[in-house]
């Protein structure tokens, strides 16, 4: 599905509101809240990122993505993602309640409640994971976007 001009910035519009949320703040509390706006944040990118793509305009970078390599690049990660989330925003507070959604700032491993094991790489970052699968927010959800705004505000 195509988005019009005004579709596309809206989204645009969230995805920034999104990125600079206070609930990815590390002092933010480990609460439902984070995990509803990563999920619309992944929601929206993949929208966009999907618009991308079947302009011609794929973001394919592949630094960091995939965790066990079932993953070919950042949008196919953001795609696999947002199919293991709810189907719409209005479904993401009830449904959000499982332990597959967890979050990690900063450099480190260990094991989470569910028993996934995670690695952290950058000092600073903060990697959210689903599963077994990580994306971290801003040098790969971040430069997504920012890879893919330009190419789609030129065509529309």
């Amino acid at each position: 599905m195509l988005y019009t001009a005004d579709q596309i910035k809206q989204r645009l519009n969230r995805v920034h509101q999104l990125l600079k949320s206070p609930l990815f703040d590390p002092k933010s509390l480990d609460d439902s809240f984070w995990k509803v706006a990563f999920a619309e944040l992944i929601m929206v990118s993949d929208e966009l990122l999907s618009q991308s793509s079947e302009l011609g305009h794929r973001i394919d970078f592949y630094e960091g993505v995939g965790v066990t390599g079932k993953i070919q690049d950042i949008t196919s990660l953001v795609e696999w993602m947002r199919g293991r989330l709810p189907k719409s925003v209005d479904d993401l507070a009830s449904q959000l309640t499982t332990q597959r959604l967890n979050r990690y700032f900063d450099r480190g491993t260990g094991y989470f409640a569910n028993g996934y094991f995670f690695t952290g790489e950058f000092d600073g970052e903060l990697a959210f994971y689903i599963d077994d699968q990580r994306i971290y927010l801003n040098r790969q959800l971040g430069r997504a976007i920012e890879e893919a705004e330009p190419f789609l505000i030129h065509l529309n």
